[in-house]
């Protein structure tokens, strides 16, 4: 049996794709008190990787914080879409879906494989810092960077997670631990596979993002995908540009 939820979900995605019926703009706003704390930090993360993205589709940046001034049009906009209430595709792809960026590039976990031999990398792994290898202990200040995950491998050596308190380009933070004595390799801690997703692009007077539900062996890499896309101008209205690709997917009930 179809729960109500699910009946819903349903109805909103179909409202969503109806070009006839449904509303396509709104003048939204950036205020982002209604949202749970929870959503604003994901939405945080969400575009500070779309801003990465915009620095590594432009060539590229050693620099390892992600620029505040990049990172904020995106916010806002993902928040005006939030706040779009005249929108049933705004439903569709923040109740319904709950979409975010897909975990690329990442910006959340460094992977680091230690020497075992080490005493500073035996103190990391108890998370006894300062560890009292300067070098180590100068980058786990500076990015804010604390102890996740640690295992000790078949030969002994450790393997552990450290992640910041704010997003960060972990691509540039990796060479800087790989040139540690002691560390024997040093990586973000990525995800495998596809899924749900978030692209985006930006002018001066606009923001445009679009959203997608991936289907299909996903862990291998989505073969079906679903696109609801959106542009929000500088004055805050939020225009619902339409859906394509594959046919919809049922909401999970």
């Amino acid at each position: 049996m179809r729960t109500p939820m699910f009946t819903l979900g349903v109805a909103l995605v179909c409202a969503a794709c109806n070009g006839l019926t449904a509303p396509r703009s709104f003048q939204s706003n950036i205020d982002d008190s209604a949202l749970p704390s929870e959503l604003r930090a994901a939405y945080r993360d969400d575009a500070a990787r779309l801003a990465l993205r915009d620095i590594f589709a432009s060539g590229g940046t050693d620099e390892i914080p992600i620029p505040e001034d990049r990172v904020r049009p995106y916010y806002n906009a993902l928040v005006l879409v939030f706040n779009a209430s005249g929108l049933p595709a705004r439903d569709t792809v923040v109740d319904v879906y709950r979409i975010h960026t897909w975990p690329s590039p990442v910006t959340r976990s460094l992977m680091l494989l230690l020497d075992p031999d080490q005493d500073w990398a035996q103190r990391l792994a108890r998370r006894e810092i300062p560890t009292g290898e300067p070098a180590v202990d100068d980058l786990l200040q500076r990015y804010s960077l604390t102890v996740g995950n640690v295992h000790t491998l078949t030969q002994g050596d450790i393997l552990l997670t450290l992640g910041p308190d704010q997003p960060l380009n972990i691509a540039a933070l990796a060479p800087l631990f790989s040139a540690i004595s002691g560390v024997n390799s040093s990586s973000p801690n990525g995800a495998v596979g596809d899924g749900n997703d978030i692209r985006g692009s930006r002018t001066e007077s606009q923001v445009r993002l679009d959203y997608s539900v991936g289907s299909g062996d996903c862990p291998s890499g989505c073969i079906s995908r679903r696109f609801y896309r959106f542009a929000i101008d500088s004055t805050g209205k939020v225009e619902y540009l339409g859906s394509s690709g594959d046919p919809p997917l049922a909401p999970a009930p």
